[in-house]
């Protein structure tokens, strides 16, 4: 082989090497990012007896992070037609569909983002999982968060892990509805699209 055919496969190496290596780095805070549609407003809403002081933090970690105005609604209740008794969870699908008819003001309006937070164990009736930690209706930009499995036994003395894995399920809201980002496949990444139980939710980070 001659020194033009080794220097131009090094060459191609590089280039591979790169677009991996991009393809797989998070993005930063300091990512240049904007709202997918212009005006976009997030709006933070407990459900049921959710403490609506947990959600200062989220609204301060925002502000700071990508300057973003977040507003605390009121809290709704739970409507009866989102618990499956049998179960003892919410149903996801019911419970989006339920905080949307709580705040109508908010529901249709196309610049509104609302995200509900539930203490209560909740469970997507559209899929064969045990559980979710949220479930997210993309064409009303609507998302709940359920808090109820983000603690686990093996926690004890570690009470800031908790808040970290809300808030990863929260980043991730916002990354797909207010600055329109995709799933990613990175498991690194905040927006990874396999999320499916603790395991998965530690391994990402806090970032696009």
């Amino acid at each position: 082989m001659n020194r033009t055919a080794r220097l131009l496969i090094c060459l191609i190496a590089v280039v591979l090497g790169w677009v991996v290596y991009l393809e797989i780095q998070p993005a930063n805070a300091s990512t240049s990012l904007a709202p997918v549609v212009a005006g976009s407003k997030i709006y933070f809403v407990p459900i049921g007896n959710f403490p609506s002081d947990q959600l200062d933090p989220l609204v301060q970690y925002y502000r700071k992070k990508y300057g973003l105005g977040i507003t605390v609604l009121p809290p709704v209740p739970v409507d009866p037609s989102t618990r499956d008794v049998l179960r003892h969870q919410l149903m996801a699908e019911n419970l989006v569909v339920s905080l949307r008819s709580d705040t109508p003001r908010y529901a249709y309006d196309s610049k509104a983002i609302l995200i509900g937070f539930t203490s209560e164990d909740i469970y997507p009736t559209s899929k064969d999982w045990q559980f979710a930690f949220g479930w997210r209706r993309g064409e009303t930009r609507t998302a709940v968060v359920s808090t109820a499995r983000l603690n686990l036994p093996g926690d004890a003395g570690r009470s800031n892990l908790a808040t970290t894995r809300m808030r990863k399920i929260v980043t991730k809201d916002i990354g797909v509805f207010y600055y329109g980002l995709p799933q990613s496949q990175n498991p690194r990444s905040v927006l990874y699209s396999q999320i499916m139980g603790i395991e998965e939710l530690d391994g990402v980070g806090e970032d696009f």
